[in-house]
């Protein structure tokens, strides 16, 4: 039992140390770090220069929030890269091999892409963060107070959420369709699904404007919303381990 035991702790720590060196080894996984890396510093140099110092602060609230509320965008898209990596093993029967001679279960499969994405995430969250302070910091620093503050209740908490939200919905919609490409691809689905949340604080929070001055509030109770769904899509998705067809 102990020897078992064992071995799927040895499997579940090789998957997740060889999927994070492919992570940023592969065309795809290094294609959506470099976008969920980028993107999001370039349009926060935009903004803030586009602001500057300037005396006029009456659209500063909305630039403000649009900032942090773009991150999890991003951070969700660069985060699938991990997903394309599932789908090709899979197709490989690298999985089945797993299972077959180190005692993996599919939940330990799971579970090292969830850590990989949160360790991506993390990863993304921290550069972009810190690159994005000092360049409000230094042209635009009527921007930080409102920056900080929905970083903290809405883009932090969010890009976690619906990175692992993505990622579990890519895989699981890649281990019960069929091995072809297309909309079976695990980014046929998964990465709609993350992006959706995202858009919708995006444009209904943020452009909209109706919100502009309980935006914090809003972040936060959109947060809750994301939380919860993704308690529920871990329920669904745990339930579904237990089905045959997973990685058949």
């Amino acid at each position: 039992m102990m020897i078992a035991k064992s071995e799927t702790k040895s499997g579940m720590a090789l998957l997740v140390r060889l999927n994070l060196y492919r992570t940023f080894t592969s065309v795809y996984g290094l294609l959506y770090l470099i976008i969920g890396m980028i993107l999001p510093i370039v349009m926060s140099f935009v903004f803030s220069n586009s602001i500057g110092r300037q005396a006029d602060v009456s659209g500063i609230p909305i630039i403000a929030s649009l900032i942090p509320a773009i991150l999890p965008l991003f951070v969700s898209v660069g985060s699938i890269g991990v997903a394309y990596l599932f789908s090709s093993d899979r197709s490989n029967g690298f999985y089945e091999y797993l299972i077959a001679t180190r005692r993996i279960k599919i939940r330990d499969i799971f579970l090292s892409y969830a850590i990989i994405s949160a360790l991506i995430v993390s990863l993304l969250l921290g550069v972009d963060f810190a690159i994005i302070y000092i360049i409000l910091k230094l042209k635009a620093p009527l921007l930080l107070p409102a920056f900080l503050k929905l970083f903290i209740v809405y883009a932090l908490p969010v890009s976690y959420f619906i990175s692992q939200i993505s990622v579990l919905a890519m895989l699981t919609w890649s281990s019960l369709s069929k091995r072809y490409v297309g909309v079976n691809s695990p980014g046929g689905i998964g990465s709609v699904i993350g992006i959706i949340p995202s858009l919708i604080f995006l444009f209904v929070g943020v452009e909209s404007g109706l919100f502009a001055n309980d935006i914090d509030l809003v972040g936060g109770l959109f947060s809750i919303i994301v939380f919860a769904v993704f308690v529920v899509i871990l329920v669904v998705v745990i339930k579904l381990m237990s089905n045959e067809r997973m990685l058949a």
